[in-house]
């Protein structure tokens, strides 16, 4: 199976094939080596793209969302299979991921996420109450792999905005991207003609050189320093859109133990920190809870975590990962032996660990399903706890009822956070949540409007 997706007008385009190594596999692909012959390419299916009402565009991509909904569908146990082989998460984590990721890409999503950012959707067909938006001809997406199917979601949103793209799938899920893409085809070639999808690696400057030569705007995913090495060799035309380092946490007060009942706010902790085997930048680090509250949660969420183990079984930590988890659970009980926190872990390995603790320490961001509970006074103090790494904050998932529900999410905005849910809910974000606080289809488009024409109707 080649990760590579490569349209047919593509294939008479010189190209080279390379074998791209992950986890235990390889798999085989192509990459072009003419990047100014795909550029000429691109502009031809622009052409063709531009002539797609936004309304088929998301019909198609409903169609295909539809049928990766499936959990038969060949394809999607296709890709699912490389994704266990290469990320070690089991095959049912992978499926939450791509069941929560394909989700989000039904019509009824896509329309709501066009008309929150643009109003009117069918400004990208043409001049709609004297205004249209127009979408950049190329857009570069250089993806990340750590949560199985992210790579839809961006990739999508450049399609509804009639941009066509090229994909730098990434190393840790080689398998989606092509797969999707195929799957697209066959329901709108037009689609997936405007699609180049390929891999190189990262210190390959000279091909993402060659790419940004052809590109109008960059979509970036991956850590502080992949991302800083991207957006060096930006340049000042292009819009640039980065998804780097993020942190995530929860926040617990007693009135919302009170209010929705101790087992399921375990429940929704445990989900929070088990889903994606918590490697995704919306999993939290950490879960600040009342004092009052908190030794009681941290009992019931050890439980939760078990039936969450059990449920939906962990992947396999490798041997750096279990180094790590291994130390963290030793460093845990030492300080449990000389304060009031105490430890619960799995007894057959390390499936799950919780830990409650009355300070925050360094947050190491290792993921596998590790939920720290952390005691603190109440809400407030617990913001106050995490503002040194305001910088980095994205997620938080407040347990909070009232008057401070809506007083404590002003005060997380006002911080740095971009998106505030219940807990249990932090994973499953919307497609109309503005990624990382920023208008994600919006801020691909520039405007034209016609004022003082008494010509011009539209």
């Amino acid at each position: 199976m080649s990760v590579s997706w490569i349209p047919r007008w593509a294939e008479e385009i010189a190209q080279e094939r390379f074998t791209l190594s992950a986890g235990d596999g390889a798999w085989p692909g192509g990459r072009p080596t003419d990047w100014a012959a795909i550029g000429a390419g691109l502009a031809r299916a622009h052409r063709e793209l531009r002539a797609l009402p936004v309304a088929r565009i998301v019909e198609a991509i409903d169609t295909v969302a539809e049928r990766w909904a499936k959990p038969d569908f060949p394809p999607r146990r296709a890709a699912a299979r490389v994704a266990v082989e290469v990320t070690g998460m089991s095959e049912a984590t992978v499926d939450r991921a791509l069941d929560a990721e394909l989700g989000n890409l039904r019509a009824e999503h896509l329309y709501a996420a066009l008309r929150r950012e643009l109003g009117d959707p069918e400004v990208l067909d043409g001049f709609r109450a004297g205004t249209t938006a127009i979408g950049p001809r190329t857009v570069l997406g250089v993806f990340s792999g750590n949560v199985p199917g992210l790579p839809a979601r961006s990739l999508v949103r450049a399609l509804l905005v009639k941009s066509t793209v090229v994909a730098k799938i990434p190393a840790r899920e080689p398998g989606f991207t092509a797969a999707f893409l195929r799957t697209l085809h066959e329901v709108e070639p037009v689609l997936a003609d405007a699609v180049v999808a390929t891999y190189w690696g990262r210190d390959d400057d000279a091909t993402l050189d060659a790419v940004l030569d052809i590109a109008d705007a960059v979509v970036a995913y991956g850590g502080d320093e992949a991302c800083a090495a991207i957006r060096a060799r930006v340049r000042p035309h292009q819009l640039y859109e980065e998804h780097g380092h993020k942190l995530s946490f929860g926040l617990v007060s007693e009135e919302y133990v009170r209010t929705v009942g101790l087992p399921e706010v375990a429940r929704r902790i445990a989900a929070d920190c088990s889903d994606f085997d918590q490697h995704a930048c919306l999993s939290p680090q950490v879960y600040l809870v009342a004092a009052g509250q908190a030794r009681a949660v941290a009992a019931q969420v050890a439980e939760a975590m078990r039936r969450e183990a059990d449920d939906c079984p962990p992947g396999r930590v490798d041997e750096d990962a279990a180094v790590v988890l291994a130390h963290r659970r030793v460093l845990a009980r030492w300080r449990a032996a000389s304060s009031d926190g105490e430890v619960w872990a799995s007894p057959d390995g390390l499936r799950w660990t919780v830990v409650l603790d009355d300070a925050l320490l360094p947050l190491s961001g290792a993921g596998n399903r590790v939920a720290r509970i952390v005691a603190v006074p109440d809400l407030d103090a617990g913001v106050e706890l995490m503002r040194p790494y305001a910088r980095h904050f994205q997620n938080v998932g407040l347990g909070a009822v009232g008057d401070e529900l809506h007083r404590v999410a002003f005060d997380l905005a006002r911080l740095g956070v971009c998106r505030v849910t219940e807990p249990g809910a932090m994973t499953r974000p919307g497609m109309t949540w503005r990624h990382d606080g920023q208008p994600r289809i919006a801020g691909l488009v520039r405007w034209c409007d016609v004022e003082r024409h008494a010509g011009f109707v539209g």
